[in-house]
């Protein structure tokens, strides 16, 4: 297959302490490498990931991330390379994506299903596959694999001498390539993932704890909950000490949750206990939803279980990790005859209702949501595959999910009117 090479322009848990937010005190940083160098530089000891029982510091991933990172350009990686990042736990995982960052290549997420890695690493021509003993795939004949958790291959990597060009990114540069086998790959770049980062903080606010997240590394939900956390110089918490089916809902104590709609949904089928705001280790204090738009009979079950708890959701329908829309959800929002829809969009991010023909559509005609590019690409337009229609206060009604997933009808059980 032709090589593509992306342009590169509880029940019981120890509760992470809360930090201060990082206030700047000079340039801010503009790529994700140097978002954990600057932490590191400043406070080294301070966690980046507790995962379970054990700690990753930002000190202890700046460096380890740029050992790998020498290692790699040593071995012939070049600017812009696809390098497939498919570890075990999010603290491997964080280590390799610095890896791939410093020395100027691009993370690739496995593809979801037995042998993604490799599938992954055939789809795009990655150089290699940084991978942990438990992920490793024998199929992956004719691309190295690197085992982060193999004692061998780090006293290979630490014989290598430090490479004095890293770091090698850029904002304009590729970071992740995240594949869709269903739809076009979305080239993420380090700009784009601070900016989105940045515009939740204005909205929702600036996590002084943990962020929290369920779901494993290099997932959609992951990686915003991890960079997100990262801008803030804060910790993310990603699993705790003794395994529990409500975790992070219960008992986390950290100050944001992370998840997506249908994940939230399977916690609150367990029957979670009503959270208690004063108490340690009662549950995050905001949760945020990112991916598809939060349904109505959803924000009555989260206001019925946990009334004190801010509820904000996030419509990201093509790579599940940057927002086109969001908005807060309130208590009114569950009794009203309509769903709550996907919020206002999100700068700079632009959307457009169109029709049959590809013409825009006035407001009140409900047609596909699509994300259009920058004003001097206006042909790079991304279709969402969701229906909907703009409201008379410029929020986006959704009146229709992607056919292939549930059907053309629409959430509220209202019928959907054509666009002509």
């Amino acid at each position: 297959m032709k090589r593509r090479r992306p342009v590169t322009t509880q029940q019981q848990t120890r509760r992470v302490a809360p930090v201060a937010a990082e206030r700047p005190t000079g340039p801010a940083p503009d790529t994700l490498d140097e978002v954990i160098a600057h932490t590191a530089g400043r406070h080294p000891s301070r966690v980046a990931i507790q995962d379970g029982r054990h700690r990753l510091t930002y000190a202890q991933a700046e460096r380890q991330g740029g050992t790998l990172a020498s290692a790699l350009v040593l071995g012939g990686v070049q600017l812009g390379d696809p390098l497939v990042v498919d570890c075990a736990d999010h603290r491997q995982a964080l280590v390799a994506q610095l890896g791939v960052l410093k020395a100027g290549g691009v993370c690739v997420p496995p593809l979801d299903g037995p042998g993604g890695a490799v599938d992954a690493a055939r789809h795009t021509g990655a150089r290699a596959i940084l991978c942990s003993r438990a992920t490793y795939d024998p199929r992956a004949r004719g691309v190295p694999s690197l085992a982060l958790d193999d004692p061998a291959t780090w006293r290979k990597i630490a014989a290598v001498p430090p490479e004095r060009a890293l770091p090698r990114s850029s904002p304009e540069g590729g970071a992740h390539l995240l594949l869709d086998p269903h739809g076009p790959d979305r080239l993420i770049d380090h700009r784009s993932w601070l900016r989105s980062a940045a515009d939740r903080t204005r909205r929702v606010g600036a996590p002084a704890g943990a962020v929290a997240v369920d779901q494993g590394p290099l997932s959609r939900p992951a990686l915003a909950a991890l960079w997100w956390a990262f801008s803030r110089g804060t910790a993310l918490h990603t699993a705790p000490w003794v395994p529990d089916p409500d975790w992070p809902l219960d008992g986390a104590g950290d100050d944001v949750a992370l998840l997506t709609p249908e994940a939230y949904a399977r916690h609150l089928d367990r029957g979670l206990p009503p959270a208690e705001p004063h108490r340690t280790g009662a549950g995050p204090s905001t949760v945020v939803l990112i991916g598809s738009p939060c349904p109505r009979e959803l924000v009555a079950r989260h206001f019925a279980a946990r009334p004190g708890v801010r509820l904000w959701s996030e419509f990201a329908p093509t790579d599940g990790a940057v927002p086109w829309t969001a908005h807060e959800l309130l208590a009114r929002d569950a009794v009203r005859p309509h769903e709550p829809g996907a919020g206002s969009p999100v700068p700079p991010v632009r959307l457009a209702v169109r029709g049959a023909r590809g013409a825009t559509l006035p407001r009140g005609e409900s047609g596909t949501i699509v994300a259009l590019g920058p004003p001097r690409f206006p042909e790079d337009a991304q279709d969402s595959g969701w229906r909907g229609r703009w409201t008379p206060d410029h929020t986006l009604d959704i009146t229709a999910p992607p056919a292939t997933a549930r059907g053309p009808q629409a959430p509220s059980g209202r019928p959907e009117r054509e666009a002509t």
